[in-house]
């Protein structure tokens, strides 16, 4: 508990004074973690205190925010309806004034007509009277108008009538051509984003398609590396076996050894008592040829054991699946570059059907110009211009595929690192026959004619075809040739 000199103290100043709260420490003995602890504690309550007068301040800001966008749709919805009627009589105002400014003008024109016709009525009875004097004419002009005027306000009535319809309906189409603005507003916005969203499809068409490719490239390569892991795999088990195999053959061996310890141990005992030593040259001779013969048979074991492991990373080596992975590349960039070449030749064949017609436009409206004011014989049509320029697109558009071919060899050339060789001068089929046959290591004294000519065609199918496609057949012949001898090697070893 907290003594009472201390909260009079906090009571008194809002804060523990530095020289007060070490003399109530001294003397009341009270630690300074109770004193943090009711600071904490004032500090905790006075924070709550203004976070409830904060959220009852939001509350009511809350409330007559609500209060006033409800006073701000009534507003709103008011002065529209003001804004209407507004329209409304400011359109009748406008028929009624036109229709008032036609009354006064046909008024004073039927009231000049009127006195016209009160004038020409009395020269006329002046005429008469004086050329008949004795007649009397009983004629009574009253400058009365007539007092009936049902009709007259029918008509005006009926004309209010009509000027509030015009109003209402010329607000109405007011109203509907702002709607009909507004809409073909909206039309525009609409089109727009349908252009763009038809170029995004397209970007996002192609990229599919590249990560589709990309797809099969590397399920492709995580399909080689899974085979290929299962041949390691085949092969630590295959080792596996074998030094089993051969612990199995140690420890006969072994056992093997010491019975012919025992037998050498009692054969020179006996040969001890041998008084001439014809057994003991005899047993010398047979221990340095077995020696001999662990030699050899050591010497031919590591020789095929080398021949082993040589062959075996020929055949595990990944270099050939990878240059076959990067021609598989080349041929699906070639296809995509032909894909878009297509595209191009479409694109181009419409842009020519295009300027086709604008050339046809053109020359009737520069027909329609140049013709004189008597109408002349219509001159031929001019010769049609578009298809050099069509077949010129086309060659250009070959020559773009060809060269974008020639680019995806180039750079399947540079990625293994092949130079491209220049064509060298034909020599005589005889020396060409006997130095192909020479780096095949397959020279002979004796060649047919069969032979000669396989190989002639063989020689110029390599030089006309690209340097990188030469140098892997030529990969691919020498790994088959040097297979060939260790695998028959391999099967006349255990023989």
């Amino acid at each position: 508990m907290i003594p009472l000199v201390i909260i009079n103290e906090v009571t008194k100043h809002g804060f523990f004074p530095p020289l007060s709260s070490i003399n109530l420490i001294k003397t009341t003995g009270i630690g300074e973690s109770e004193i943090g602890k009711y600071r904490a504690s004032k500090e905790y309550a006075d924070l709550e205190k203004k976070y409830q007068q904060l959220q009852r301040q939001n509350g009511s800001l809350q409330s007559q925010v609500q209060e006033k966008e409800q006073k701000l749709q009534k507003l709103r919805t008011v002065s529209e309806a003001v804004c209407k009627e507004y329209e409304q009589l400011k359109h009748q105002y406008d028929v009624e004034t036109g229709a008032m400014h036609k009354a006064m003008q046909q008024a004073s024109q039927w009231y000049r007509q009127n006195r016209e016709l009160k004038r020409r009525s009395q020269i006329i009875t002046q005429k008469f009277l004086q050329t008949n004097p004795e007649d009397s004419l009983d004629l009574e002009l009253s400058d009365e108008v007539d007092s009936n005027f049902e009709d007259f306000d029918q008509l005006r009535e009926t004309v209010k009538e009509l000027s509030k319809e015009i109003a209402r309906l010329q607000t109405e189409l007011h109203s509907a051509r702002l709607q009909e603005f507004e809409a073909q507003e909206q039309v525009t916005h609409l089109t727009t984003q349908l252009d763009e969203e038809r170029t995004l499809r397209q970007k996002c068409e192609e990229k599919v398609n590249e990560m589709k490719v990309q797809k099969d490239n590397m399920e492709r390569v995580t399909k080689m590396v899974a085979e290929e892991v299962q041949a390691l795999k085949a092969q630590c088990d295959r080792e596996r076996e074998n030094a089993k195999i051969m612990k199995i053959e140690a420890e006969r061996v072994q056992k093997e050894r010491n019975v012919l310890a025992h037998q050498s141990a009692l054969l020179m005992a006996e040969v001890g008592d041998d008084p001439n030593g014809r057994l003991l040259t005899v047993l010398q001779e047979v221990e340095s040829l077995k020696r001999l013969l662990e030699e050899e048979q050591q010497n031919h074991a590591s020789q095929i054991q080398m021949l082993e492991e040589k062959l075996e990373e020929k055949e595990s080596n990944v270099e050939f699946e990878i240059v076959e992975e990067k021609l598989k590349l080349a041929e699906s960039e070639l296809e995509v570059v032909t894909q878009r070449a297509e595209r191009a030749e479409k694109s181009v064949e419409t842009l020519e059907g295009v300027v086709q017609t604008l050339k046809a436009k053109i020359s009737e409206l520069e027909e329609k110009l140049s013709r004189p004011p008597p109408p002349p014989l219509p001159p031929p049509p001019p010769p049609p211009m578009f298809n050099n320029s069509g077949q010129s697109s086309i060659k250009l558009l070959t020559k773009e595929k060809m060269n974008s071919e020639r680019n995806a060899v180039t750079d399947m050339e540079n990625m293994l690192g092949i130079t491209k060789k220049t064509p060298t001068v034909a020599q005589q089929p005889a020396i060409d026959d006997i130095i192909n046959q020479i780096k095949g290591g397959r020279f002979t004294l004796k060649q047919t004619d069969k032979q000669r000519e396989e190989e002639r065609r063989r020689r110029q199918e390599a030089e006309s075809a690209p340097p990188a496609v030469s140098e892997m057949l030529n990969i691919l012949g020498t790994m088959r040739r040097r297979a060939k001898p260790i695998k028959q090697l391999l099967k006349d070893s255990p023989t």
